[in-house]
């Protein structure tokens, strides 16, 4: 199975539990792994035949700014269901999450989800 990625995409969004959280934006940096056929695309050069990395950046963030998530765990698994969901090429999809300055000495907190279309 071939992979696309997107790497550090920026969303600033509302995102957290605690009071000050909820009152101004945060920067979370994505990274989205989404695996697919890439042999339609490779025989026609034809971008109808792939996942479109632009529309999948863009979609992430309106559907995250949107949102306003309390939880980033929550946050990454209604992303990738959603990947899923809009997108009938791909096969599975990973999203990591990071949150920096979230714990105190420490670059960021960070979550991990894969998930599959179901057969």
């Amino acid at each position: 199975m071939d992979m696309l990625s997107i790497r550090e995409l920026k969303v600033s969004c509302i995102v957290g539990v605690h009071a000050h959280e909820r009152k101004r934006e945060q920067d979370l940096f994505l990274d989205a792994d989404l695996w697919f056929d890439f042999g339609p695309a490779s025989v026609s050069d034809h971008l109808r035949d792939t996942i479109d990395y632009t529309l999948v950046a863009e979609d992430l963030t309106e559907f995250i700014r949107a949102e306003r998530f309390q939880l980033i765990e929550t946050l990454a698994h209604r992303a990738c269901e959603r990947l899923l969901s809009l997108q009938p090429k791909l096969r599975r999809c990973r999203l990591v999450i990071r949150k920096p300055g979230a714990v105190p000495n420490a670059l960021c907190a960070m979550v991990t989800v894969e998930q599959e279309r179901s057969a």
